[in-house]
């Protein structure tokens, strides 16, 4: 697949029109890739498959079972907006293949990121069991933890860590989110590799 490719991400599966018209509907130009309906391209589904994590750590969605369509240009089509627009959960762009290198080596920071949240609520059950058998044994709570202790409300509050920040804005970033024209790419399609 050439390159500028964009990736719109859809909630809840709707019923999409046959990929002939999604392929009317983006242009001539443009190659248009359906999951599930297109022919499996597993470089493309490689890529579905990261962008569908940052997604869930960059915006924190991660209740939706989404459906994805691909496709080569610099603008998300008009008539595909007036049909599913309220469905849209989020469009992703991949400028060239060094880009696409660039956030396969994001998505290793998106599952850092991931399993740096699963051992925080690890050590915060533990935490939180410790505590309270301490408190049966001797009837005292514990209070002079209060760093520990603001620190799990503040998570609790959906506070993120320095770290957390950069790597959401770095994956925003990196993939243009949200961003439904190029305006900086057009006339710039270039063949992928392979």
């Amino acid at each position: 697949m050439k390159y500028p490719q964009c990736y719109i991400f859809l909630k809840e599966k709707p019923k999409l029109p046959a990929l002939s018209i999604l392929e009317a509907w983006f242009g001539p130009k443009s190659e248009v890739y359906l999951q599930g309906a297109s022919t499996l391209n597993k470089t493309l589904e490689n890529r579905i498959d990261i962008l569908q994590h940052l997604h869930r750590m960059a915006f924190k969605k991660s209740d939706f079972q989404m459906q994805c369509v691909a496709f080569t240009g610099t603008s998300v089509s008009t008539f595909f907006l007036t049909a599913f627009g309220e469905n849209v959960l989020k469009v992703y762009w991949i400028d060239s293949a060094e880009q696409a290198k660039a956030i396969k080596v994001l998505s290793k920071q998106i599952e850092n990121t991931f399993e740096f949240r699963c051992l925080i609520d690890l050590i915060e059950r533990t935490y939180r069991s410790m505590s309270d058998y301490i408190y049966v044994k001797t009837g005292k709570a514990l209070v002079g933890d209060a760093d520990i202790h603001r620190f799990f409300v503040g998570r609790n509050w959906g506070f993120l860590s320095e770290a957390e920040i950069h790597i959401s804005q770095i994956a925003k970033n990196e993939t243009r989110a949200g961003i439904l024209r190029r305006i900086d790419l057009e006339g710039t399609i270039e063949e992928a590799p392979g």
